[in-house]
Parts: structure tokens; sequence; C-alpha cells
């Protein structure tokens, strides 16, 4: 038996059959190894040699979200409140047209005030083209070596599965070896657009709204999802990050060409299927005036939840906005919250 696996090992180990893998480390050897840090291409956010995934459902705006990205980091110019270290982009554009896909990357530079220097950014227009994962990656480190290429998007990802269904994890794994060799080889990132599977998206967890097999959710280093929100024009952006400290979600609205950043909105007011749940101050202030006078903060909140079915961040922010409105006080005397006299008149 001893025999046959030596005879094995020989031939598994002749140097024509050996893969080109890094030698073992031992480990005190290894913390002292002198390791520079990698260069950042956005803040506490995305490195050289990453890979970012930006999810969302239809018309979720993730291609003008990745647009304002590249035009972001090749001018060295903020991003939904993320510094931008200046580095050479290349987009690559399978999805659009070249005439809009060019209105579009204009109407967010000029909205932003972008100025940009000369071989900062590239677009490489592939739509219509036939596409094959092999050519495709010789083409891509090709171009990342000549151009000094930084970071690639990849909008969107499923052109390049052909025939392949995105639904197996196997046939999936390809293309995301194909990346990982790119990473290796170039240094550069990557980031590319996926989209969300059908069904309720409140109900499931950020990394587990993409479509396709479970490699493609926890390949990435960085997860970027964009779920509807309950106000219109809204969406939640949530991050899941494997280097960086957790980011906090946040709300971004869609203001022609550009999504833009909104702390006032609640981000786990996410949409929910049928009917539209509205988070309205005029039913908090409807609640306080059935109880005037009758309810504590807490006993308020309790009442909130189970009434309105609200949510405790959705409560506190419509609290805040009716005292903006000067419409609703908290009695000094019996801590309870009060309306306004004549409030109907304000």
């Amino acid at each position: 038996m001893a025999s046959s696996f030596d005879e094995y090992f020989k031939q598994a180990t002749q140097e024509e059959q050996r893969p080109l893998w890094p030698p073992t480390v031992e480990y005190l050897a290894f913390e002292k190894q002198p390791l520079e840090k990698p260069r950042p291409l956005f803040e506490n956010l995305l490195d050289v040699s990453s890979r970012m995934i930006f999810g969302g459902g239809s018309k979720t705006y993730k291609t003008w979200a990745m647009s304002d990205m590249a035009l972001a980091i090749a001018a060295g110019a903020p991003w939904w409140g993320f510094t931008a270290f200046k580095a050479r982009a290349l987009y690559v554009n399978f999805e659009l047209k070249e005439y809009y896909m060019q209105r579009r990357l204009r109407a967010i530079r000029l909205a932003k005030d972008i100025e940009l220097a000369a071989d900062q950014l590239t677009i490489w227009n592939l739509r219509g083209f036939e596409i094959t994962l092999e050519s495709f990656k010789a083409e891509l480190l090709k171009l990342i070596g000549e151009l000094g290429v930084l970071i690639v998007f990849i909008d969107p990802f499923y052109k390049l599965l052909g025939a392949k269904d995105e639904r197996v994890s196997a046939e999936i794994n390809m293309i995301l070896a194909a990346f990982d060799e790119i990473n290796r080889l170039t240094g550069a990132a990557l980031i590319f657009a996926a989209h969300f599977s059908k069904g309720n998206q409140a109900g499931k967890e950020a990394i587990d709204r993409i479509s396709g097999g479970g490699s493609i959710n926890r390949d990435p280093d960085n997860l970027v999802t964009l779920t509807k929100h309950e106000a219109e024009h809204a969406f939640t952006v949530e991050f899941t990050v494997r280097d960086f400290a957790p980011i906090a979600p946040f709300v971004v609205r869609w203001e022609h060409p550009l999504l833009i950043r909104d702390d006032e909105l609640d981000p786990t007011e996410i949409k929910q299927p049928g009917p539209n749940r509205v988070y309205k101050a005029e039913d908090l202030l409807a609640l306080i005036e059935q109880n005037d006078d009758e309810l504590s903060t807490s006993e308020l909140l309790k009442k909130a939840k189970h009434e309105l079915g609200w949510k405790e961040a959705s409560f506190y922010r419509r609290l805040a906005e009716l005292k903006r409105q000067k419409t609703i006080f908290l009695s000094q005397v019996t801590k309870n919250w009060n309306l306004k006299p004549n409030y109907h008149n304000q």
C-alpha cells in the first residue's frame, strides 16, 4: 500500500505537473515578514487586488452608481462619503449603446463638477459583441498591462455567463476563478454588477439577495447591495466587507443623474411586497392625539410597534419630525407626550 502511495506521490510531484503555487511559510517566520499594506482605492472600503459586487434589483440604478464610482476614482473625487484615491480606471460596458453610455458619464461628471485628466478613465464598449471567457480574460489582461489600470468595472456580470447557468455554483466558479487570476497577475481591483433573485428581498440577509449559486455572494471582498426603500426612488445601501470595519447602512435617493446619500431616511425601512407600507409622521401624531398626556416615550414606542407595525428607528425619526414641526411636546410634569394647543391651526 505504501509503495502505491509513494508511486502516486512521485507522479503527482513531477516538475511538469506541479502547479505554480507559493511555498508554505512557518508561522513565526511569516509573522516577521515585512509586508506592505495594499494600496487603498477608496478609504475603508476597497484596496487593490480586491473584488466588489454591486447587487440590486431591476431599476436600482446600479450602472449609474458604478459609473459615478468610476469617475470618482479616476478624478480622486468623493463618492457617497468615501474618499477616493486617484487611480487609472477601465469601464467595461456590455449593456449600453455607446451614445447612452457617453450621455450618462457626461451627465454625472457635470453634475459633480469633476475635472478629469486625459488617460485616467478608459471605456471599453462591448455591447453586441460575442464574448468568450478566455478571450475576454486575455484581452483584459493585455489592456490592464498596457494602460496601467488599477480598477476595472465590469457591467453587467451575467454577460460573461454565455450559456452557463448562474444558479449553478460550479459554472459561476469558472468566472470567479478567472477573476482570481486577473487579481493575482495584475493587482487590479475588479468591480462588477449582479442582479437580485426574485421575491421579497426584505426578508433576506443582504448577502443572500443576489441571484446565483452561493459562491457569487460569498466570493467578493466587498458586497454592496441596493434594495428598494419605502420612500419613492430611494434605496437602502448595505455593505458586507471582509478587510475593513463594518459600514453602517444608509439610504441613497435618485436625483438624476446621481444617487445622493440621504442620512435623514431610515435604512431599515426596506420596501415590503404587496401594498406599500409608509411611515408617516401624521400616523404617530394621530396616536398621540388619541392618547394625549397618557403615554411616556417607551409606552408610545410600544403602542406604535403594536398598532402601526413600526420599527424602533422609524418611530424615533418620526417623533423627531413632529418635534421639529412643534406639534407635540413632552410634559415636564407627567413625562408623557402631548399635542401642542391649537396645533391644527399651525
